[in-house]
């Protein structure tokens, strides 16, 4: 992976899909196994982050590519993940917390993954951590970005060269592809370009208990 492009990591909050005219409008752009995993959910905040999610990953195909928006082909597996049949090549993946949503983009041979977990204090995220995971955290801070690591490392399979962690805005966030991905944030309910954001990511080695469960 020495020399590729690193990957582009793309953040949007999901309150334009709770619009009734946004919502109508972005479903006609899914595939049918995205519709209906669409029709399979009740909970109305998951439709909206699962509607949000699809389009900024389009949008944001659109823009690494130049293929057109509505061109983009994504089909939506039993388990959740994505898979990008057109255009070929790519690997990405999306992730869900609260009111955002994160999808990742990378040109690589081997599996991508990305979390985001909203930071609570109240949620015994420590203790989590250290059942699934076996490790011992100094701080919440600290414990959420181990297990969006995992998160992102369950999702890429173990064949990702590399995982690199970093905190935005109250969540941390995990990336699992070929280099530090590029970030930036959209709206989704603007045709603006995205707004790169710097983000500071450390690299940490992987995270083997409580893998693929």
């Amino acid at each position: 992976m020495t020399g590729a492009a690193p990957p582009w990591l793309w953040l949007a909050d999901i309150g334009p899909a709770a619009r009734s005219d946004w919502f109508e409008h972005h479903r006609t752009w899914l595939s049918a196994s995205e519709r209906a995993r669409l029709q399979r959910i009740v909970r109305a905040e998951r439709r909206d982050q699962l509607v949000a999610g699809h389009i900024l990953l389009r949008r944001l195909v659109a823009a690494r590519t130049g293929v057109a928006v509505r061109e983009v082909d994504v089909c939506s597996q039993p388990d959740g993940r994505v898979e990008l049949i057109a255009p070929p090549g790519w690997r990405p993946s999306l992730a869900h917390s609260k009111q955002w949503v994160a999808a990742l983009l990378d040109r690589g041979e081997t599996g991508a993954g990305v979390d985001i977990e909203r930071m609570q204090a109240d949620r015994q995220i420590q203790t989590i951590v250290k059942l699934v995971c076996a490790i011992e955290t100094e701080s919440i801070e600290q414990a959420y970005l181990a297990w969006a690591q995992r998160e992102a490392e369950v999702k890429a399979g173990p064949d990702t060269p590399g995982t690199w962690v970093a905190t935005w805005a109250g969540n941390a966030l995990a990336v699992c592809a070929g280099a530090p991905p590029r970030v930036a944030q959209l709206d989704l309910a603007a045709d603006t370009p995205a707004r790169v954001l710097d983000l500071v990511w450390t690299r940490r080695t992987r995270v083997a208990a409580g893998y693929g469960s």
